[in-house]
């Protein structure tokens, strides 16, 4: 957040910024749109049409990623191969299928959402016009909407369901001593190109909080959006506008016009985080022991459909071509077969073509009612929404295509058999019956990727009250350190929400450093001079992560260390429902933990030359020219500031995952206040001055004003342009 100075050297560049400037304007001709850059490279897309807002985004995302918004395209056109040869064709065949369905559905979306789609390569595609001196040969302005469309379309996890399959008869031939042999020759028949599953990254989280005005100084609802990805994730921040229609401020997702994860217009505003639903079912059909490809359905024969796809790819300076089939039916993809048997996947996201749609009615709601109906779209398939608004309502919603299952759920283990339409599932869970708490008392909701039915303490929910296939879990440390902070009768100002995001205590330390310190001084290591010295280190540690903190890096090399040889009873107690905010706490195994102390101290001191060494001085911040010491640590150890490292070769760790993008809104009566960081900069290019100019800010926990208003956005423009034809 920055310093009063700060914002006063900002308020005299704002007032001397027009005069270096000049009154210019900037030509254009119909749906061309205006791009404002104001500090740190944010963009600032003003048009006339819908299409021209998706030229803005489409010229500019290329502007800051140059060939990866190129190669997101390529992909799903299904390029790959025609492009670099038969060695990066695989991918293909999926996005060709996707392509199909593409066909069949972009004629069905509202005309706004294609004129984005349609403006989202046609801007892709002036950038490469523009730039053809300046990017790979292999680039080509050859996009159209459908290729930005086919990114939207839904599909079944056909890898996952193949690999249920797969893991469901290896256990059945372990338990059975007869089992019949198996039949590549059938299953090589019916199996599938998977497509990749998107976002799968060992990384993945995300905070968001949302404040009723009761809970504020200002007596207004404030909106916390803190999602955790990889460095590479392609957050990028961005302001589209056209008069009357759209007002919109958020992280875009590279690639794509609506892959719009987060942010708010003058009246709402949403943050998402991952949330781990069962999205589809692998079902069981017998095959028809009469009829060749045929199986066995509400008492009739059935035949399997089997779809060709026929994929083109360079061959030196030809191109060649490779045909496969899939095999399909009306149910869904087929993802295995036996003698007897075919498996298919059913997943309520497969096909849906509106995501689009339903990201740009969610952008122009008004109202919380309107941005339910959108919702009510049911096009995105997953992730918990927290939602606060002009009007004071909040909300969180666990959002999912999630199958209303007619049986119990054979989850990530069992295929369920079915015989007829009885024995599958034709709709979703409607969205009233998902788990969603609003306006509870308290003031507050929140989710830090844990099971919904912790967003309030005053709120509770039954998980009893939902489906099985809802998600159910504990309650981890990270949310716990989230209610801390926050489950409180304290109102708070946006600056306020903003520094206890920055929270950099580590809450492990809090349950289990007591009974560590304990478990020495009764140890028969307690003489040890390495374990007196770490006791020594930790009692005066201040269980935070802060840059300047002592005891941190030592606290974790332990907790790792000891986990690996205590395993599930490395905590003395638990979690519990029961004690849902105060477990885990305390050590299972004393003897192993001092044992571990014991080895960590070694291994800090051989390390890094000291035990007692400052957490800033190992953990940084590295991107361009910036090298800064940076605070925060994992979830799993119950930090809220959340982030990940990279080993260096020089032993330092760099962060490269974890808080990147942080965006904390608070909605006035007329305009919204809101505050922004992105860590790793608009620009992946390292020549670019928006490559690290916000990094050492991240590190330092500040965070830079949102310009929202036409009149702070032409105040604070930096360089004003139309996108080249």
């Amino acid at each position: 957040m920055p310093s009063a100075p700060r914002l006063a050297r900002a308020a005299l560049a704002a007032l001397l910024l027009p005069l270096l400037l000049g009154a210019r304007t900037v030509g254009r001709h119909g749906e061309d749109p205006i791009i404002r850059r104001t500090e740190f490279g944010v963009v600032h897309i003003e048009a006339t049409t819908f299409r021209g807002v998706g030229i803005g985004l489409g010229y500019t995302q290329a502007e800051d990623y140059r060939e990866r918004v190129v190669m997101s395209l390529l992909r799903a056109k299904g390029y790959m191969g025609r492009t670099f040869g038969k060695d990066s064709l695989e991918s293909d065949f999926a996005a060709l299928r996707v392509h199909e369905r593409v066909e069949q559905t972009y004629h069905l979306l509202d005309a706004d959402t294609r004129d984005m789609y349609d403006g989202f390569a046609e801007g892709v595609n002036r950038y490469i016009r523009a730039n053809r001196n300046a990017l790979p040969v292999w680039a080509q302005p050859i996009f159209h909407g459908h290729d930005v469309a086919a990114g939207d379309i839904g599909t079944a996890n056909v890898t996952a369901a193949r690999n249920l399959v797969l893991r469901s008869l290896r256990k059945d031939t372990v338990a059975r001593t007869s089992a019949p042999p198996g039949n590549d020759a059938d299953v090589s028949a019916f199996d599938i190109a998977a497509r990749p599953v998107l976002g799968s990254d060992a990384d993945v989280g995300s905070n968001a909080w949302a404040l009723a005005p009761s809970r504020t100084t200002s007596g207004r609802a404030i909106l916390l959006r803190n999602p955790h990805l990889n460095w590479n994730a392609g957050y990028w921040e961005a302001h589209v506008t056209l008069p009357g229609k759209l007002d919109f401020y958020g992280d875009f997702r590279i690639g794509s016009a609506f892959s719009v994860v987060g942010g708010f217009n003058r009246d709402l505003g949403w943050a998402t985080t991952n949330n781990a639903p069962d999205l589809d079912e692998v079902y069981e059909l017998e095959l028809d022991p009469s009829t060749p490809e045929h199986y066995r359905f509400d008492g009739t024969s059935v035949p399997v459909r089997y779809d060709e796809v026929t994929v083109r790819y360079r061959d030196g300076d030809s191109t060649a071509s490779v045909t496969r089939r899939f095999a399909t039916t009306a149910l869904g993809p087929v993802v295995h077969r036996t003698a007897d048997k075919i498996y298919i996947v059913r997943a309520g996201p497969e096909g849906e073509y509106r995501a689009g749609a339903q990201f740009l009615a969610m952008m122009r709601a008004r109202s919380l009612a309107e941005w339910k109906r959108a919702l009510a779209m049911r096009a995105r398939a997953t992730s918990n929404l927290t939602y606060a608004d002009r009007a004071g309502n909040i909300l969180t919603i666990w959002m999912a295509s999630i199958p209303r299952l007619p049986h119990q759920s054979g989850h990530d283990s069992l295929p369920v058999p079915a015989k007829g339409s009885a024995d599958i599932w034709t709709r979703l869970i409607a969205l009233d019956s998902l788990p969603q708490v609003q306006n509870p008392p308290g003031g507050y909701v929140h989710n830090e990727n844990d099971a919904p039915h912790y967003a309030n303490l005053r709120a509770l929910l039954d998980t009893a009250k939902y489906p099985e296939n809802v998600e159910r879990g504990e309650l981890r440390l990270r949310s716990q350190h989230a209610l801390q902070l926050i489950a409180n009768s304290r109102k708070f100002s946006l600056e306020e929400v903003v520094r206890r995001k920055h929270s950099m205590r580590m809450l492990l330390a809090d349950r289990v450093k007591a009974d560590l310190l304990a478990a020495v001084h009764t140890s028969p290591l307690a003489t040890d001079t390495s374990v007196q010295r770490a006791a020594a280190i930790l009692r005066t540690w201040d269980n935070t992560v802060a840059p300047d903190s002592r005891g941190g890096l030592l606290f974790e090399t332990w907790w790792r260390r000891y986990q690996s040889l205590a395993r599930d009873s490395a905590y003395a107690e638990k979690w519990s429902l029961a004690r849902l905010t105060q477990t885990p706490r305390g050590i299972g195994q004393p003897a192993k933990a001092v044992e571990a102390l014991r080895w960590a101290t070694i291994e800090t001191t051989r390390k890094f030359g000291q035990a007692n060494v400052a957490w800033g001085d190992v953990h940084r911040v590295r991107r361009g020219s910036v090298d800064v010491p940076v605070g925060g640590c994992s979830g799993a150890l119950g930090c809220f500031r959340v982030l990940t490292y990279e080993e260096q070769p020089d032993g330092k760790r760099a962060a490269n995952s974890g808080d990147g993008w942080v965006l904390a809104v608070e909605f006035g009566a007329r305009v919204p206040r809101a505050y922004s960081i992105l860590a790793y900069g608009q620009s992946t290019d390292p020549a670019s001055p928006n490559h690290d100019d916000q990094a050492a800010m991240f590190a330092r926990g500040e965070f830079k004003p949102v310009w929202f208003t036409a009149q702070d956005v032409r105040a604070h423009t930096k360089r004003e342009y139309v996108p080249t034809p």
